[in-house]
């Protein structure tokens, strides 16, 4: 345990307001967190002594697990905003985190008295109330004030007139308060993140999953790629999804997330339910969303419509031992799971067609790319010099370390390995040179070899192992982890 002091930043709290009053009143020691972004405020009663402190920002006490059950809902993680190694919280994450997804923070009270030496609501003394509508009014996205105690609640209720004081696990509407898309915002009173609560952390996850799903925080989080109109592309991110819950906690980690690949492990009803949520952001059922078996193969199937008539049995048959999709329906969503093998969108936008490609290093030495691009050719006249690629997330350069027969079957397979590869050790401890091959410009190179024009080739340059808190990263998660899903739809005619 590192006991080193600590600098926290001081840019949320308001050092004038630190110093307790000869009539025994505070005042509010921290600045209002208010994003213009955001979707939920969450108003508590007041903070805790600075005494019990582990950072400046919301929900100090370390022993709090406000900060884990975030973790665990959004990152399936319930220390993921934990300094390793040390008892306080990462400000800075989080100050970001809430940036990003827009939640905002502050107290029902701005000044009380403590009737006693504890961090107890029980025995704070509202001497000045929270004006909460001048709150709200800066907030035009904002669909939920959340509480988590009865002191807040009370103090809240009084505030807004409410003729009635939500149970937990209720929400009403706020008579008056409308967001910017007049929608009614609603309040959600939610268990307690003290520890004093009597409620199992698991219960309380699950109740903050359900607040943070109804405001639509929890939809997947995808990196998007323009490869222009009238197609959507994308590969998903591990953020968004629910967690495995229904599997142990060390093994719902490496799933959490958001998986939807069957195929590695994961449980049916977590997979399921990650399923639906990007069907309902992408718009469609899931018949269409479609992803095969794949096994490092060099196969391309097409998605027409002779395939989307088979029963479900008969298209995962078909969908068995398959590394590639492509398709000319619109409205049919074609995608390929990787966790650090190199995905590749293929885009006609001439004959409007699109393909997915699962490229891992056997699937890149059998020249999988290439084979794409002559199926689209003899599929739907595809010109390649038309042709849109994205190579999305993998493993880079510096952290795909091989053996010398893997070094090998690139060489045998005629790449320029002087272009392609390296041999150093990547790492201080470990003397031994290794040689590393650059995978996504294996691709990059196949698809120019194969007629595609270079500046019609994007490649986000994200490395997964380099990345495995966005990305899902078989070599760093292990094999039994979740996996990316790249995909591609054609929009419907309008």
């Amino acid at each position: 345990m590192d006991d080193k002091p600590t600098t926290m930043p001081q840019s949320w709290l308001s050092t004038e307001s630190t110093a307790i009053g000869t009539d025994g009143v505070e005042h509010h020691p921290l600045r209002p967190f208010l994003p213009v972004n955001a979707r939920v405020l969450f108003l508590g009663s007041f903070p805790p002594q600075r005494k019990r402190w582990c950072m400046d920002f919301y929900y100090p006490n370390f022993i709090n697990d406000h900060w884990r059950i975030e973790g665990e809902v959004f990152f399936g993680d319930s220390q993921h905003f934990v300094v390793e190694g040390q008892r306080r919280f990462d400000s800075q994450l989080i100050v970001d985190f809430c940036l990003e997804r827009g939640l905002a923070f502050f107290d029902t009270a701005t000044a009380v008295r403590r009737l006693q030496d504890n961090a107890s609501d029980k025995y704070l003394e509202v001497v000045e109330a929270t004006d909460v509508r001048a709150l709200m009014a800066g907030l035009p996205c904002l669909r939920a004030v959340v509480t988590t105690g009865e002191k807040a609640t009370l103090t809240l209720c009084q505030q807004l007139s409410l003729p009635a004081v939500p149970k937990v696990g209720d929400s009403v509407a706020i008579p008056g308060i409308v967001n910017h898309d007049g929608e009614a915002v609603m309040l959600c009173r939610l268990p307690s993140s003290s520890r004093a609560y009597p409620l199992a952390f698991a219960k309380k996850v699950e109740a903050y999953r359900r607040m943070f799903s109804s405001v639509g925080l929890l939809q997947p989080r995808l990196l998007r790629y323009d490869m222009g109109s009238g197609v959507v592309a994308f590969s998903t991110m591990r953020q968004g999804g629910s967690s495995a819950t229904s599997l142990p906690p060390a093994e719902s980690r490496h799933y959490a997330t958001f998986n939807i690949n069957r195929y590695c492990g994961d449980s049916d009803d977590h997979v399921a339910r990650n399923r639906e949520l990007l069907c309902q952001l992408l718009g469609i059922g899931d018949d269409r969303l479609i992803m095969p078996h794949q096994t490092h193969s060099a196969r391309v199937a097409p998605i027409d419509s002779a395939f989307l008539a088979l029963t479900t049995g008969e298209q995962q048959e078909a969908l068995e031992g398959v590394d590639a999709l492509m398709t000319n329906v619109a409205g049919v969503c074609i995608g390929v799971s990787t966790a650090d093998c190199i995905p590749v969108v293929l885009y006609d936008p001439v004959h409007r067609a699109a393909c997915a490609v699962h490229a891992g290093w056997r699937g890149t030495v059998a020249a999988i790319a290439a084979k794409a691009v002559a199926a689209m050719a003899q599929a739907y006249g595809s010109q390649p010099h038309e042709l849109r690629a994205q190579i999305g997330p993998g493993i880079g350069l510096d952290s795909f370390e091989v053996g010398q027969e893997v070094y090998d079957a690139f060489a045998g397979a005629g790449f320029t390995m002087s272009a392609v590869s390296r041999r150093y050790s990547a790492r201080d401890d470990v003397r031994e040179q290794r040689w590393h091959i650059d995978l996504p410009e294996c691709n990059r190179r196949q698809l120019v070899d194969a007629g595609l024009m270079a500046d019609h080739i994007a490649n986000c340059a994200i490395c997964t192992y380099q990345h495995p808190q966005t990305f899902f990263s078989a070599r760093r998660l292990g094999i039994g982890s979740g996996r990316i899903f790249t995909a591609v739809m054609l929009a419907e005619a309008t």
